[in-house]
């Protein structure tokens, strides 16, 4: 954290016709001082905002950075979105004197202060939580997607350039759009049509700026510039509500104590664990922020430290339906330290963070609705008691009308209604008591309207969720008819592959027939001879059913015109040639006898059939 202290110099003002100077001083979380300056202006004191990237500018009045209110306002829109003015001398929803302010921190104070102390002084102030920041923008906030550069004349490639930018910033604008959508923000949406796309867009969101961080990101390109700003008021106020913040709390009990606290919008305001802390310590710390509308836990049954909790507050209870598992638990931690930017180690905090988390994300669509509720009404009134009583289960509308009634019936009760004093003038006094009925007749008017207001904002609402109902009805339909056209073309490709099969098969018994046709043609002109099963042609030549056998030895299949289980075709031709190849392996064996062998072996036969006939 950096603060920066701020001073006007003596003999200078805002109301000067020349740009006044200050004194200042930067100092750190630890109170050391990085710079201390004389003499310097609002632009320089700009520029070192922006790079020292200071957190908090302290000043013990903030009229001394401008005249009027709006002057005010246009130096804060060039100062960075996460630096706000705090003006020390306001606390606590009373004024205080610097000195006394300084005696309380034990600021020694000699003799009278000069700029550059002050200054100091009041850096340090703030940096300890003394006063209250200034309070300028409207919960509302603008998205303005523009052109990256001009677009001049041209010939037909500066015309195709048109379109390309007009297409980009069409298809920018969309996604703009359903990411709003996607998060259910409400906002109004204009467009500057042109041919093939759009000039630009405006969304007007009815949330404030920080709302949108890490979901809508600012965007400058050559060609498309994506800009986002708040929306600011046109007077200053100061944010000392905060005592009465409305606050969801997380608790996870034990010896160490894991305690996380967000806003009503899921911002992270305090996230600690403590060890050896007893309930009512826990209270206190609590007690310090705001005000819990929520107490929150992630392991269900309840652990009673938290319904005790939760009962000294009157707060809700939040018990998911079944204990959140580790992985549940760091999912919501992963995406929540992402979008905060910020790094959670300790397993405590981590239990306690995701129980939190888990019951903002319950309430989260009904706040926004309340946000836009609120900014449509364009009328000053508390939200707080909304939240509470859209969180304790009531309906926005009644929630929203009853505040609306309270906030007239304050403003009726203001009205002073005369007595009667005998010696005032009779005249005067009807005079006064119709002016008053006439003011009370005002008054009812008043209400009837914002009633007829409230009435027709919920008739909106109304036709926009039976929109909504429809759309997604379309949507389903549109998801029926795209998984039925899968499923067809699925069936399309699985008759294709049947039909290649059937092809390929039929071309297989084409090619079989015509080899019959021209068996056939052969056997007509007794050129094949066919064969039957178990069936010897002659002596060399044999037919099992299964394969063909010449001279008992197994020869190749292919030398058949045609073979199946049943019958052989053989070519004459072929029976001729092995006739002819056997006849001259038979010579070519016969020149290979051993004559004197064969005539021994006789010799020997006779031999033996002589002996036995003696």
């Amino acid at each position: 954290m950096r603060i920066l202290g701020i001073d006007i110099q003596p003999m200078e003002n805002p109301l000067a016709k020349s740009q006044p100077l200050y004194a200042i001083t930067i100092i750190d979380e630890n109170g050391k001082i990085l710079e201390k300056m004389e003499n310097v202006g609002l632009s320089k004191i700009i520029r070192l905002v922006w790079e020292y990237k200071i957190n908090i500018i302290a000043t013990d009045n903030i009229y001394e950075l401008g005249e009027t209110d709006r002057d005010i306002i246009n130096i804060i829109k060039l100062l960075p979105s996460n630096s706000n003015i705090v003006q020390v001398t306001y606390h606590n929803g009373e004024f205080k004197q610097l000195k006394d302010l300084a005696k309380e921190i034990g600021f020694d104070i000699q003799g009278k202060l000069n700029p550059q102390k002050t200054s100091y002084l009041v850096a340090l102030l703030a940096l300890k939580g003394y006063g209250t920041s200034i309070k300028v923008e409207e919960k509302r906030t603008k998205i303005i997607i523009s052109r990256g550069r001009a677009l001049g004349p041209g010939g037909m490639s500066q015309n195709r350039y048109k379109r390309y930018i007009r297409g980009v910033l069409l298809r920018v604008a969309r996604e703009v759009k359903e990411k709003l959508d996607s998060k259910g923000f409400e906002y109004d949406m204009i467009l500057k049509k042109s041919k093939a796309g759009i000039e630009g867009a405006v969304f007007i969101v009815y949330a404030p700026r920080e709302r949108l961080y890490g979901l809508i990101k600012k965007m400058k390109g050559h060609d498309v510039v994506l800009d986002i700003k708040p929306i600011y008021k046109n007077k200053i106020e100061f944010n000392d509500k905060k005592s009465e913040r409305r606050l969801i709390i997380g608790i996870d009990p034990g010896t160490e104590v894991g305690i996380s606290i967000l806003d009503i919008y899921g911002r992270p305001v305090l996230l600690t664990s403590k060890r050896s802390i007893d309930r009512d310590e826990i209270v206190a710390l609590i007690s310090k922020e705001g005000k819990p509308v929520i107490v929150a836990t992630d392991v269900n049954p309840l652990p009673d430290t938290v319904k005790k909790i939760a009962s000294k507050f009157s707060a809700r209870l939040f018990i998911p339906e079944k204990s959140l598992s580790v992985e549940e638990k760091q999912k919501l931690i992963d995406e929540f330290s992402t979008l905060h930017r910020i790094k959670i180690d300790n397993p405590h905090i981590r239990d306690s963070l995701a129980s939190a988390i888990k019951a903002y994300k319950e309430i989260e669509s009904k706040i926004r609705q309340i946000e836009s509720f609120i900014s449509k009404l364009d009328i000053e009134i508390d939200e707080n008691p909304i939240y509470d009583c859209v969180i304790n289960g009531n309906t926005i509308s009644e929630c929203i009308e009853k505040e609306i009634e309270k906030h007239l019936l304050k403003n009726e009760n203001k009205i002073a209604y005369p007595q009667y004093k005998p010696n005032e003038n009779q005249a005067h006094i009807e005079s006064r008591l119709n002016s008053l009925e006439e003011e009370n007749r005002n008054l009812k008017m008043e209400l009837l309207r914002y009633r007829k207001m409230v009435y027709e904002l919920m008739s909106e609402k109304e036709m926009l969720l039976k929109r909504i109902d429809e759309m997604r009805s379309q949507s389903n339909k549109d998801l029926e008819r795209d998984r039925k056209i899968y499923e067809l073309n699925l069936t399309i490709q699985n008759l294709y592959k049947l039909i290649s099969d059937y092809e390929k098969r039929i071309k297989e018994y084409e090619s079989q027939l015509n080899k019959l046709r021209n068996i056939i043609y052969k056997f007509d002109r007794n050129d094949v001879i066919i064969v039957r099963k178990n069936t010897k042609i002659n002596d060399i030549i044999y037919f099992n059913g299964d394969s063909i056998f010449i001279n008992n030895e197994k020869v190749n299949a292919e030398i058949a015109e045609y073979i199946d289980n049943e019958i052989v075709v053989l070519s004459k031709q072929v029976i001729e040639d092995l006739k002819l190849l056997t006849k001259e392996l038979n010579i070519e064996n016969a020149n290979n006898l051993d004559i004197k062998k064969i005539i021994e072996e006789y010799r020997n036969k006779r031999l033996k059939q002589h002996n036995f006939s003696f």
